[in-house]
Protein backbone atom coordinates (compact mmCIF):
# COMPACT_ATOMS: atom_id res chain seq x y z
CA UNK A 1 0.00 0.00 0.00
CA UNK A 2 1.03 3.42 -0.89
CA UNK A 3 2.02 5.77 1.77
CA UNK A 4 -0.45 8.98 2.28
CA UNK A 5 1.32 11.76 0.65
CA UNK A 6 3.05 14.77 2.29
CA UNK A 7 1.96 18.17 2.71
CA UNK A 8 4.65 19.53 0.10
CA UNK A 9 3.23 16.38 -2.45
CA UNK A 10 -0.32 17.62 -1.91
CA UNK A 11 0.50 21.28 -2.93
CA UNK A 12 2.67 20.17 -5.97
CA UNK A 13 0.84 17.26 -7.31
CA UNK A 14 -2.65 18.32 -6.09
CA UNK A 15 -6.32 18.96 -8.02
CA UNK A 16 -5.40 21.12 -11.05
CA UNK A 17 -7.26 24.55 -11.70
CA UNK A 18 -8.27 25.68 -14.87
CA UNK A 19 -8.18 24.02 -17.91
CA UNK A 20 -7.06 20.92 -16.79
CA UNK A 21 -9.97 21.06 -13.31
CA UNK A 22 -10.48 18.35 -11.47
CA UNK A 23 -7.82 16.60 -13.17
CA UNK A 24 -5.05 14.78 -10.79
CA UNK A 25 -1.52 14.54 -12.54
CA UNK A 26 0.14 10.89 -12.64
CA UNK A 27 3.42 11.77 -10.02
CA UNK A 28 4.72 7.59 -9.98
CA UNK A 29 4.70 5.03 -12.34
CA UNK A 30 2.20 3.14 -9.56
CA UNK A 31 -0.41 6.11 -10.08
CA UNK A 32 -0.12 5.80 -13.78
CA UNK A 33 -0.75 1.68 -13.40
CA UNK A 34 -3.79 2.41 -10.89
CA UNK A 35 -5.32 4.51 -13.45
CA UNK A 36 -5.25 2.09 -15.91
CA UNK A 37 -6.56 -0.47 -13.50
CA UNK A 38 -9.39 1.83 -12.61
CA UNK A 39 -9.98 3.39 -15.86
CA UNK A 40 -13.77 2.40 -15.83
CA UNK A 41 -14.50 3.52 -12.22
CA UNK A 42 -14.71 7.48 -13.08
CA UNK A 43 -17.98 9.23 -13.71
CA UNK A 44 -18.54 11.30 -16.95
CA UNK A 45 -14.81 10.19 -17.49
CA UNK A 46 -14.28 7.78 -20.37
CA UNK A 47 -12.02 4.67 -20.80
CA UNK A 48 -10.47 5.59 -23.42
CA UNK A 49 -9.44 9.00 -22.16
CA UNK A 50 -7.46 7.55 -19.11
CA UNK A 51 -5.74 5.58 -21.41
CA UNK A 52 -4.59 8.32 -23.51
CA UNK A 53 -4.17 10.59 -20.78
CA UNK A 54 -1.57 7.45 -19.27
CA UNK A 55 0.13 7.19 -22.99
CA UNK A 56 0.87 11.16 -22.89
CA UNK A 57 2.13 11.02 -19.50
CA UNK A 58 5.79 10.60 -18.57
CA UNK A 59 5.12 6.92 -18.11
CA UNK A 60 3.98 6.78 -21.07
CA UNK A 61 7.16 5.21 -22.01
CA UNK A 62 8.07 2.70 -19.19
CA UNK A 63 7.75 -0.44 -20.90
CA UNK A 64 5.30 -2.19 -17.79
CA UNK A 65 2.84 0.87 -18.40
CA UNK A 66 3.09 0.44 -22.28
CA UNK A 67 2.20 -3.71 -21.86
CA UNK A 68 -0.54 -2.89 -19.25
CA UNK A 69 -2.00 -0.05 -21.53
CA UNK A 70 -1.74 -2.61 -24.65
CA UNK A 71 -3.38 -5.28 -22.54
CA UNK A 72 -5.94 -2.82 -21.40
CA UNK A 73 -6.62 -1.61 -25.08
CA UNK A 74 -7.04 -5.19 -25.45
CA UNK A 75 -9.56 -5.75 -22.97
CA UNK A 76 -11.69 -2.73 -24.13
CA UNK A 77 -12.12 -3.48 -27.72
CA UNK A 78 -13.19 -7.11 -26.94
CA UNK A 79 -16.09 -5.62 -24.31
CA UNK A 80 -17.09 -3.86 -27.34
Amino acid sequence: MAKAPTTKQRKTTGIKSGKSKGKYPLATKRQALSAIRLRHHGKGVSASSVLGRVSRSKWGKDPRVRKALKKARAVDRARK
